[in-house]
């Protein structure tokens, strides 16, 4: 873990194995960007005045999102690939697990 502490690619506070605490947090961060539909008092608080946002400024509809289930996903996911790419369209497939990840990868 030095190693990777000493090129950045990892917090010091993972020589110590813990998150950070949150001052801790606060003390590194330069800029914060609070998006939320609902913001409490204290995001408020600590950001500029808010800035609503009602309609997409695109004017482009959000995508169609389409839940399956688990049984099968692999058997599933070549041929919706396969699919896309004859199109020549772009995909984007999340995974819950890393072992799913592996399997996707």
């Amino acid at each position: 873990k030095e190693s990777l502490v000493r090129h950045g690619f990892r917090l010091p506070s993972a020589l110590d194995n813990r998150p950070l605490q949150e001052p801790e947090f606060w003390d590194r961060v330069t800029r914060c960007v609070f998006v939320s539909a609902t913001p409490g008092d204290w995001e408020l608080g600590e950001s500029p005045p808010a800035t609503r946002l009602v309609i997409r400024p695109t004017g482009i509809l959000d995508p169609l999102v389409e839940v399956r289930p688990s049984q099968g996903q692999m058997d599933d996911l070549l041929p919706e690939l396969l699919t896309r790419i004859a199109k020549n369209e772009r995909s984007l497939i999340t995974t819950l697990t890393k072992r799913t990840a592996e399997e996707v990868a």
